[in-house]
């Protein structure tokens, strides 16, 4: 599958191979963002072929479930080709089109969004090499509604605008010309109440701007005058569950990008149940989503500075929205300090005491499970042989030392014979980002690493190809596994005996 060209960026690469089956599946299959109406294919005919195979309805699961190697085999080739023959060519010839609206810099975490002409939200890592990380059609989050293509439009346009740091005085302009133009237009289908309500949201919200107070009054008496049973149809089609699904699902991603949309769209459903939903549906909702919040990974720091964004912009102590970032704030803060003393926020506490009580390593076998495994069969059989191999035992008594810790346990392995490339890395309490023990793993069949009392399991991750692997973190060596079709990961968990 080739790459396209930007005439900044350069060559900018398609989805990599260990990520296209769960995008697909994710994104291309769901129904309500219509890729079928940008690449022209019979989408639902592919997705009926993906449920057969994957052994679910894409319409009851939004993630690809556990299955096994061979299911998972069919599953990855079928979704891949999906991938190459409609999914790719979509949103390749989106972002490739003069008329896309390009971030003019980088953000915090190297990359670059974009919105298309027809409603595609895509995001570019910006590496040795540029390459998609995920390309969607933000919609408003409404369950049971059909949004035309006039309506995506103009809801990207809206979540693109949002998305890139608009705040101040640009959010408060952009707010008031929403309330006119929803101020125009006789309310009379819910997808019209949904306009009028996200705009009446945000307008209580910035009405301290004198241009929004001004257009807030109009828009609200058009609410006013809005048929109630219209209004009663857009309070039940909020989608409450819908987010707290997408974030709990998210939470379990190795990259933050699912995780930014959804907490981009539960804003959205917060600002519009202010206007048309009771405060027991909000505070219910609110208490699940901060519970989830709290499992945010301290890589995705870069979070707190959007919050604290958010926060200052909308800030309301008392409305839902605020409610929102600040439960980010404090779980981006927890999780980045939760190796000090615990800070002063009590959901940052909460936030410490629910991440230390997760496997440190759980993020990096959900990670490796992505991965599209392609070599040959040689390196997997030695890779399995390698890691069986590893096991733990006494450390051996040193004259004149002053001995190891009771109880402490030496980690010990060797290559299996005829290695090829690899790299060797374990991710325990202590090494949460990963060790790094290639140079130990040799025939002397010294030790890797030491598990000291009181210790949980560690995992164990082998990197194995026969062409070289770059150097690097675990991070790094993964994303670039990823990319690759010649690259085995295997992993094995490992306890001391107790």
């Amino acid at each position: 599958m080739s790459s396209w060209k930007h005439p900044t960026l350069g060559p900018i690469e398609p989805l990599p191979r260990g990520m296209r089956a769960a995008k697909v599946w994710k994104h291309f299959y769901d129904q309500s963002e219509h890729w079928e109406r940008l690449c022209g294919r019979q989408v639902a005919s592919m997705r009926r072929e993906a449920e057969a195979v994957v052994g679910t309805q894409r319409y009851h699961r939004e993630t690809l479930p556990p299955m096994d190697r061979k299911r998972w085999d069919r599953t990855r080739d079928l979704l891949g080709r999906h991938h190459g023959a409609a999914y790719a060519p979509a949103y390749q010839a989106e972002m490739s089109s003069p008329d896309a609206l390009w971030t003019p810099t980088q953000d915090a975490k190297r990359r670059h969004q974009v919105l298309t002409p027809n409603a595609v939200f895509a995001v570019v890592q910006v590496d040795d090499w540029n390459w998609v990380v995920t390309a969607y059609r933000p919609l408003p989050p409404t369950c049971g509604l059909d949004w035309d293509e006039v309506n995506i439009r103009r809801y990207a346009v809206k979540y693109f605008r949002r998305e890139t740091g608009m705040h101040g005085d640009n959010l408060a302009r952009a707010t008031a010309e929403d309330l006119q133009r929803a101020s125009t237009i006789v309310p009379r289908s819910t997808q019209d109440i949904w306009w009028l309500a996200s705009a009446v949201g945000y307008g209580r919200l910035l009405a301290h701007h004198s241009e929004v107070a001004n257009a807030l009054a109009a828009a609200e008496t058009v609410l006013g005058e809005a048929p109630a049973e219209v209004v009663a149809e857009l309070a039940r089609a909020l989608d409450w569950d819908g987010c707290l699904r997408h974030l709990a699902d998210a939470m379990k991603d190795s990259r933050p990008e699912e995780a930014e949309a959804v907490l981009a769209t539960t804003e959205e459903l917060l600002v519009a149940a202010s206007v048309v939903a009771t405060e027991t549906q909000t505070d219910a909702f609110c208490a699940e989503a901060e519970a989830l919040i709290a499992w945010l990974p301290a890589e995705w720091s870069h979070l707190l500075d959007r919050a604290a964004s958010r926060r200052e912009a909308l800030g309301s102590p008392d409305h839902p929205v605020y409610r929102l970032w600040s439960a980010v704030e404090d779980a981006a803060t927890g999780a980045a300090m939760r190796e000090l003393p615990p800070v002063t926020r009590p959901v940052a506490r909460l936030a410490d005491a629910m991440i230390a009580a997760r496997p440190p390593w759980r993020r990096w076998r959900a990670r490796v499970a992505q991965l599209a495994m392609g070599t040959s069969a040689a390196v997997v059989e030695w890779v399995r042989s390698s890691l069986d191999d590893i096991h733990v035992a006494r450390p051996a008594p040193v004259m004149g030392a002053a001995g190891n810790p009771p109880g402490s346990w030496d980690v010990l392995g060797r290559p299996a014979p005829e290695a090829p490339c690899f790299k060797l890395f374990v991710v325990d309490e202590a090494n949460p980002d990963g060790l790094e023990v290639t140079e130990h793993f040799d025939l002397a069949g010294d030790k890797l690493w030491r598990i000291d009392p009181g210790d949980e399991a560690a995992l164990i991750i082998l990197v194995a190809s026969l062409k070289p692997i770059r150097d690097g973190d675990l991070e790094s060596v993964l994303t670039e596994a990823g990319r690759r079709d010649d690259v085995f990961v295997g992993t094995r968990e490992l306890s001391p005996p107790r």
